[in-house]
């Protein structure tokens, strides 16, 4: 019997030692998976995640919670199986200073932990069984917490022997995570630092470069000149380049061809110049090439031709063959500027030059260029500060019935008699007031004047006649100045007075004067001629969809017609066509007894305009010096004269087809 007591002793104490062994294989395989968890983690994952899993079955945890010293003497979540309440801050209390030291501690249900921060949102609280696993990574401590459900039985001595060997692991965890953090962090930063400086390349060539040819911009290339030239011994040539009638191209074919065209343009530029060249965009039509170096004009003059023969070259866009051509202004440096502004505005000026002498022409700067420039710079001076004072005046100038010379209405043209008296001819001043923007302004204060003289000029003339006005096609396309102007005509309760005076550019194209400003103009009454009909491009097709009142014959087609049989052919087609429209003609430019003989004796015309019959005269003078009633009669005047006051008013009639 003692022998079977002993013998039985002995199995419980193996069987006793055998379960020690499986708990130590079981608790030694869970703390190997768990530290495979941890090891095989990348810096993209939390590796508390595979703590959490190794620890739930071994501790039935309901909630994992990591806690970690900050710098200001309080803990913060830095992991749980919650991870809502990552972030979270806690105090360090009596209970959390013990793990902190490095004790395993356990709690019961309805335990007072002064440490919880309160409702964290996740069903838990002090109050649940709780054991505390002490963590440090280098000098930073730490805790973990398990929580287990009120229901549920607290943690034995068991757990906190198997806690101390997972204190270790989770330590490890930690330090991988803070490991994880920093490599995330740096590489985190690392990326943004990358983005950032690829977004300040873009950002920067977006600010220096034109978006639609990639060329550098106005302020880019003003930049890159200023720095080039800065100490600069050797030459240099700035050519400014201005494409002719690039707005015809988009007005033809829209705004994609156009576009097209300049990206087009751009390239064949490029391949043309040298690496050291600067060549950018600084406006819509307008490029700059600073050629450099130059030593020899030639050796500019060359060059300049051949990009300018390369222009002319058709571009195939879209299957629609362009055509097109530039004018180019050179200037060189340092003889012509020393900084890219000076430079830049000589080359325009001889680019400006070299457009009015004939499209797609080369010209250089020179000194009379330059004087020419300052007396522009005078004369613009001069034309604000009369715009100011308004020195300008309403000069009219009769259409008549070209058989009875009876007085059928009045051109409205424009005379600048400035602060000493001298009466300026319009083809000194308005092409420079249109180029400033002046136009419009000018013809406000000759309207201005005109419906002011009204009740005067209807005593003198009647009632019926009417007064025209020119408008240009810049001007027409504005309908904010537009719907000014009629409803300053409509509030003198004269609109049905006025005829407006449009060239043929107006109506080429489907634009905001047809879709806005022709029917305010119909709804006012305020009726509509075609001037100077004959020399602009508008098709009879076009013609015949709009419904204008009144077709002038450009003096082109007049001068001379008793002599010309081709002009005698045009004139009789342009008649018949005003006929069968319903469209009133008249006669432009008329200055010969011949000229009105012929137009008298083989035409149906009755309405002529011309120095034959009236020359412009100032609106005050026509009021003043004539008795009511009195034909208009006047002595030949000088044939000089009459060429000087002539050519002013085509200069007139040019300046305003902006």
């Amino acid at each position: 019997m003692e022998g079977s007591e002993e013998l039985r002793e002995t199995l419980v104490e193996m069987r006793r030692e055998i379960d020690i062994l499986r708990t130590e294989t079981t608790h030694a395989n869970l703390l190997l998976t768990a530290l495979d968890a941890v090891l095989c983690v990348d810096g993209d994952h939390d590796p508390f995640a595979g703590v959490f899993s190794a620890l739930m079955p071994v501790f039935e945890y309901s909630c994992a919670i990591v806690l970690t010293e900050s710098s200001d003497d309080t803990l913060e979540c830095v992991a749980s199986s919650h991870p809502s309440i990552v972030g979270s801050g806690w105090k360090i209390g009596k209970l959390f200073s013990k793990a902190l030291s490095g004790r395993i501690v356990t709690t019961v249900s309805d335990a007072a932990v002064s440490e919880w921060p309160g409702d964290l949102g996740i069903g838990f609280s002090e109050a649940q069984p709780a054991l505390y696993l002490p963590l440090g990574v280098r000098n930073r401590r730490g805790l973990m917490m398990l929580l287990r459900d009120p229901q549920q039985p607290g943690f034995d001595r068991t757990h906190v022997s198997l806690a101390r060997k997972f204190s270790l692991l989770a330590s490890h965890a930690l330090a991988a995570k803070r490991a994880n953090q920093t490599e995330a962090e740096s590489y985190r930063l690392q990326h943004l630092t990358e983005q950032l400086r690829a977004s300040q390349e873009a950002f920067q060539f977006r600010a220096n470069h034109d978006q639609l040819t990639g060329l550098p911009n106005r302020t880019y290339v003003q930049e890159l000149v200023d720095n080039l030239i800065a100490g600069k011994s050797t030459k240099a040539a700035c050519a400014f380049i201005d494409l002719d009638d690039f707005k015809r191209v988009n007005d033809l074919h829209g705004h994609a061809i156009g576009d097209a065209l300049l990206r087009g343009i751009a390239q064949r530029i490029k391949s043309e110049i040298r690496a050291t060249d600067i060549f950018g965009r600084i406006s819509g039509d307008e490029f700059v090439i600073v050629l450099n170096p130059i030593e020899k004009r030639s050796d500019a003059s060359a060059l300049i031709s051949r990009l300018r023969n390369r222009l002319k070259r058709p571009f195939k866009i879209e299957g629609v063959e362009i055509r097109t051509s530039a004018s180019i202004g050179v200037a060189f440096y340092p003889a012509h500027g020393r900084d890219y502004d000076t430079l830049r505005r000589h080359a325009d000026m001889a680019m400006y030059r070299a457009k009015t002498s004939a499209k797609g022409g080369i010209a250089f700067f020179n000194q009379a260029l330059g004087r020419e420039a300052a007396d522009k710079l005078s004369l613009e001076h001069r034309l604000r500060t009369s715009l100011t004072k308004r020195e300008f005046h309403c000069a009219l100038q009769q259409k008549v019935d070209i058989c009875s010379r009876t007085i059928m209405g009045f051109e409205t043209l424009v005379r600048w008699i400035d602060g000493s008296g001298v009466t300026r001819s319009p083809a000194e001043f308005l092409p420079l007031a249109s180029e400033l923007g002046l136009l419009d302004s000018i013809t406000n204060v000759m309207v201005d004047e005109l419906i002011k003289q009204m009740p005067g000029l209807d005593r003198r003339f009647g009632t019926d006649v009417k007064y025209s006005i020119n408008i240009s096609a810049a001007q027409s396309m504005k309908t904010p100045f537009m719907h000014k102007l009629v409803q300053h005509l409509s509030d003198a309760g004269r609109a049905g007075r006025f005829i407006l005076e449009l060239t043929e550019e107006s109506f080429a194209t489907t634009g905001p004067f047809q879709t806005h400003v022709l029917p305010m103009l119909r709804e006012a009454g305020v009726a509509i001629s075609i001037d100077d009909f004959g020399t602009g491009y508008s098709s009879l097709a076009k013609l015949a969809e709009l419904t204008v009142d009144e077709l002038k014959i450009d003096r082109s087609l007049i001068s001379s017609i008793q002599q010309r049989p081709r002009s005698q052919s045009i004139l009789r087609a342009i008649e018949s066509l005003g006929a069968a429209l319903g469209i009133s003609v008249v006669a432009e430019g008329i200055e010969t007894a011949d000229e009105n003989d012929y137009l008298i004796g083989q035409t149906h015309l009755r309405i002529g305009q011309g120095f034959l019959f009236h020359r412009p005269e100032l609106l005050s003078d026509l009021l003043n010096h004539r008795e009511p009633g009195e034909l208009e009669h006047h002595p030949s005047p000088s044939l000089q004269a009459c060429n000087d006051d002539r050519a002013g008013s085509i200069r007139q009639k040019r300046a305003l087809r902006v």
